[in-house]
């Protein structure tokens, strides 16, 4: 994403009282270069707007890698990675939407109108996590058998999760 874009978007970001953070790291051996991420902490109901705002403001449409999920006991996060600028060398800039859903409300709405290719995780999150997908066009399971118990979630570290995933957690803490 150039300058200028990143800029546009920032700005975006800010009217609308969204809090986000950008980090940097070097990267390259011979050609070095700063990676950019911009971890943007979005609300549930912002989600969809802030992906317009990224494709509106990127010069390539976005790159959507993988959602990825993080169990914290009374709370998820889920975490869409998106790159702009994918495939350019020490030219990408990664773009994390982090949303965070308490256990008692756990549902978002699908970005599969927006970004096609989110329907892979967006089943995978549902399946593995009991997330409710808003509007998902295909709710079908990937991974789990059909035989598998309802109700129970194998990324989840509570009481919905596998019996003996839970009691590996808990040898971790």
């Amino acid at each position: 994403m150039g300058v200028k874009r990143m800029k546009e978007l920032l700005e975006k970001l800010k009217e609308k009282k969204i809090k986000f953070e950008i980090r940097e790291r070097e990267e390259g051996v011979k050609k070095k270069g700063k990676r950019k991420t911009v971890l943007v902490y979005t609300p549930r109901e912002n989600l969809r707007d802030i992906v317009k705002m990224l494709i509106e403001t990127s010069e390539d449409f976005p790159h959507f890698s993988v959602c990825s999920f993080a169990d914290y006991g009374d709370y998820v996060e889920l975490n869409y990675h998106f790159s702009t600028g994918y495939g350019k060398p020490l030219q990408e800039t990664n773009v994390i939407l982090r949303v965070t859903l308490k256990k008692d409300d756990l549902r978002v709405p699908t970005l599969t109108d927006l970004v096609p290719a989110t329907i892979f995780s967006e089943r995978e999150i549902k399946e593995m996590t009991g997330i409710e997908i808003e509007n998902i066009p295909d709710g079908r399971h990937m991974f789990l058998t059909k035989d598998f118990p309802d109700g129970v979630y194998p990324w989840r570290r509570d009481e919905t999760a596998p019996k003996e995933t839970r009691k590996m957690y808990e040898v971790w803490k």
